[in-house]
């Protein structure tokens, strides 16, 4: 019941994850073709969209993280489900929040002409209406507009700083990467052999190709180089004809003919531990006289056995 339950729930969760990219292209669509000095009726009901959307998809996830702390013999592979369901979370809302930082400092540069222009059109209607006698009009008018500089200054420090921590952040994220790859490689010996292999072959792959190119350069650039090389190769091609030759002056006979002569030999000549070539007399064949004797010898010691025992 818990898996039919977990399965649900995930396919709940991988349907609001595509509606939320839907609505991610939406808004980067809005922010390309330009923002405008107030907020559209788009761009705010996308917005409210996407912020609605986060928040069951936040749901989703905490109902999934429930059933796995629920399910103690939950598998692996629904715990690494779990798991990127988190990461494609957050890594949406990463994408929403530079959108949405990218639209505001358009829209504040925005602002800033318009408000740049408008001040300039009034200050045109000021002089041509009031006169010389709008002197400290003028100055409370340029206290603000400084003002409203500085705190514009002050929004772009803090976009700045707020960059800056996610770099930080970014930065923690990778080398955290990189400690559980190292984890990996010390919890399994073999990799280490393995990658030790590998960096050994590119770089004996990598010497050799120098060497190639080096060589190619070398035999393109220098002529009397390319003479010797020619006198190399032709010396090696005489030492292989020659041996050629060598070859073939050596006698050769058929090996019908070398079998024949082999089977000849053995006929010819007499060897005393094979009974159908004892060719030779007694008297000469040692071996047979030997067997003769041992023979002799066993039939008088069983003969001295039984004359005991009859006695």
């Amino acid at each position: 019941m818990s898996s039919a339950t977990f399965t649900q729930t995930r396919t709940f969760a991988q349907n609001l994850e595509k509606q939320t990219e839907q609505l991610l292209s939406r808004l980067s669509k809005i922010q390309s073709g330009g923002v405008s000095v107030d907020p559209s009726e788009e761009e705010t009901t996308v917005t409210n969209s996407i912020l609605e959307v986060f928040e069951k998809r936040e749901e989703v996830v905490g109902r999934l993280n429930r059933l796995s702390e629920a399910d103690v013999n939950m598998s692996t592979s629904k715990l690494q489900q779990l798991q990127r369901h988190k990461e494609v979370l957050a890594d949406h809302k990463g994408s929403f929040n530079k959108i949405q930082g990218r639209i505001t400092e358009e829209r504040n540069r925005n602002n800033l002409l318009f408000t740049i222009r408008s001040d300039l059109s009034a200050h045109k209607q000021r002089e041509i209406s009031s006169g010389p006698d709008s002197e400290n009009n003028y100055i409370l008018d340029e206290r603000a507009r400084v003002d409203n500089a500085n705190s514009f200054a002050d929004r772009l420090l803090q976009q700045a700083y707020e960059t800056r921590d996610e770099l930080f952040s970014q930065r923690v994220q990778l080398q955290n990467a990189a400690n559980r790859v190292s984890g990996t490689l010390q919890n399994i010996p073999g990799i280490n052999v393995l990658i030790s292999k590998i960096n050994t072959r590119r770089k004996r792959d990598t010497l050799i190709m120098g060497f190639v190119i080096a060589f190619c350069i070398i035999d393109y650039m220098d002529p009397e180089f390319n003479d010797r090389i020619g006198l190399l190769r032709l010396r090696r091609i005489e030492q292989l004809n020659e041996r050629l030759k060598q070859q073939l002056k050596k006698d050769r006979i058929p090996a019908s003919k070398a079998a024949g002569l082999i089977i000849e030999n053995t006929e010819e000549t007499s060897d005393p531990l094979v009974p159908y070539l004892w060719s030779e007399f007694a008297q000469r064949n040692k071996f047979k006289t030997h067997q003769q004797m041992k023979s002799g010898s066993s039939a008088g010691v069983c003969a001295a056995q039984s004359s005991n025992m009859a006695y």
